[in-house]
């Protein structure tokens, strides 16, 4: 995680493998908001003693030992709690969202437990097979209202039969991690073309603690490594190109934010490796005008199965998030995985066994070739002004999620 000791190692680790590949790789030192697990715990206590398997979501604030009564407030909405009672108890709430209902956020949901008087917040997980879900419990880096938490699938309907048979159980735990403002580093390796101007290629470095980040996003750490190693053995760009290790991603896009602070005035375009997969295609991401050149592209890769050719959807919560919101083009790529990789997601079983070797290979060539073909040629990538923004982000559903989670920017 960003901001840790393990974090900083393996930077230093990067760079050095970096070094014995004859490349350059500088950091970049950054202000964030950090969090840092400590040894939380959680166990129901009565009916009967049963630990349960949890995460603690990001943010959570250290605590006193809290032992109160669980009530289910379904999906955590305002009115799921009609004819409740919360104060001083532990609320359980279902991490799905309803059909025909409005998302409600993790934050969401720890803001209106917490006006209800609850101590503490337990989140359902919907996959099962004992899961748990990794997270932040807001996207601005202030400590959670109160200690919330993601608990299994199974654990979680447990505790619903309990309450539905009358029982009242009764629940302890404990958060003793802390958020305290911290320095993370962004790693940098740059490839010189004849124009200052440059195309970023990032992805993020830090993962979540609980497992071993292979898949999110080590699998985008390697394929960017392998993206340098390639386009750094020529000398015939127009732009500079600019390999980004992205870090605090997970605890709220930190390492992009403030990358995008400083040097939104050089960058002409962003492709972002968020959990690359065997290549299927590109996503334009609402810039209808890099549609000609990205489909002229797709076609002429005959030896990649490209099914999905070239996409236009929009998506937020990643690296390239803060590039789009200043108008600058962004593409990420489009890519299937095997199953086993992508279940495991901000879990214990994010691990280094799940990853395949072909899948980094193709992404790392499809995506220098790409790249190669974007930077050799002086193309005038058009950026959108802020009206423009406003109406792709409109266009395509995400202001009011943006909105919600505290993320536009766009107004007065």
């Amino acid at each position: 995680m960003a901001g840790t000791i393990q974090n900083d190692k393996a930077l230093e680790i990067l760079q050095e493998e970096a070094k014995r590949d004859n490349l350059e790789i500088i950091f970049e030192e950054f202000n964030f908001p950090g969090w840092f697990r400590g040894n939380d715990s959680l166990a129901l206590i009565s009916p009967y003693y049963k630990a349960l398997r949890f995460v603690a979501l990001g943010y959570n604030p250290k605590s006193e030992k809290i032992t109160a009564p669980l009530i289910f407030a379904n999906y955590g909405y305002e009115e799921d709690y009609e004819n409740l009672d919360a104060k001083d108890k532990i609320v359980l709430v279902l991490q799905e969202r309803p059909k025909n209902r409005e998302e409600l956020l993790r934050y969401e949901a720890i803001e209106i437990a917490h006006q209800k008087g609850a101590k503490a917040i337990l989140f359902v997980n919907d996959k099962k097979g004992g899961l748990v879900l990794a997270g932040v419990g807001n996207f601005q880096g202030y400590p959670n209202p109160i200690p919330a938490f993601s608990i299994t699938y199974e654990d979680g309907q447990m505790l619903k039969r309990l309450l539905k048979n009358g029982i009242t159980p009764t629940v302890v735990l404990r958060s003793n991690s802390q958020c305290k403002e911290s320095t993370a580093r962004n790693a940098i390796l740059t490839i010189k073309g004849k124009s200052k101007k440059k195309i970023v290629v990032g992805g993020h470095f830090d993962s979540w603690d609980i497992g071993q980040g292979a898949v999110d996003n080590g699998v985008g750490i390697a394929v960017l490594y392998e993206v340098a190693r390639n386009l750094s053995r020529f000398n015939d760009f127009y732009y500079t190109i600019e390999i980004v290790w992205f870090n605090a991603e997970e605890l709220g896009l930190w390492g992009s934010k403030r990358y995008v602070e400083k040097h939104k005035n050089e960058v002409v375009l962003m492709l972002n490796l968020d959990m690359p997969g065997e290549p299927t295609g590109v996503n334009i991401m609402g810039f209808v005008e890099l549609d000609s050149i990205t489909r002229e592209f797709i076609y002429s890769l005959d030896g990649f199965d490209l099914k999905d050719s070239v996409k236009s959807q929009p998506w937020t919560n990643s690296d390239h998030m803060y590039f789009m919101f200043e108008g600058i083009p962004v593409i990420t790529t489009l890519g299937w995985m095997d199953e086993s990789m992508y279940r495991h997601y901000h879990d214990f079983g994010d691990t280094f066994d799940k990853v395949s070797k072909k899948l980094i290979s193709n992404s790392a060539a499809f995506v220098s070739l790409l790249v190669y073909r974007l930077a050799t040629t002086e193309i005038k990538f058009p950026r959108l002004g802020k009206d423009e923004v406003i109406e792709v982000l409109r266009k395509n559903g995400l202001d009011r999620r943006l909105k919600k989670q505290k993320e536009w920017k766009f107004d007065n």
